[in-house]
């Protein structure tokens, strides 16, 4: 074999490597900042998923109330229960979750908003007030038409 080929070449790190290593690093905190770009619009989202179930659950209740023929307010204030076409719908709180129950028999739900602490139902004529206090104790409130509005 020849000379040079026996002996490792033991001066250090030549130019051509330590520009590698600088363009590997310069990609990775090229990365980095991306990342750290990436997840400010992530974490507001989350934030943010908290009133998205909130407001998504509102739209469901109003679009559950439009169709009620017979209301109530239950166990004062701690449930509702209506008729729609569907038969009978209760909606109350179980646990940590505002839940539905469709039916006379009781034998299942849907789980409808979770993390709640307390809710009450009150009925001001044709109008549902439901006023929820979440887990971490911030509070939310909402107005819901009953029935269908007289045109």
């Amino acid at each position: 074999m020849h000379r040079r080929m026996k002996h490792q070449n033991e001066f250090g790190y030549s130019l051509l490597e330590s520009i590698f290593q600088l363009l590997i690093m310069a990609v990775f905190l090229h990365f980095f900042v991306l990342f750290f770009h990436w997840k400010a619009p992530i974490e507001r989202q989350i934030k943010d998923y908290y009133e998205t179930e909130w407001e998504l659950f509102g739209i469901d209740l109003q679009a559950l109330l439009k169709e009620a023929e017979e209301f109530n307010v239950l166990m004062g204030g701690q449930s509702i229960s209506f008729i729609t076409e569907r038969g009978k719908i209760e909606v109350g709180r179980s646990s940590t979750v505002i839940r539905k129950k469709v039916g006379n028999e009781g034998r299942g739900h849907i789980s409808m908003f979770t993390n709640v602490s307390s809710a009450s139902f009150n009925q001001y004529g044709h109008e549902l007030y439901l006023e929820v206090e979440m887990l971490d104790g911030r509070k939310r409130e909402k107005w819901f038409a009953i029935g269908r509005s007289p045109e």
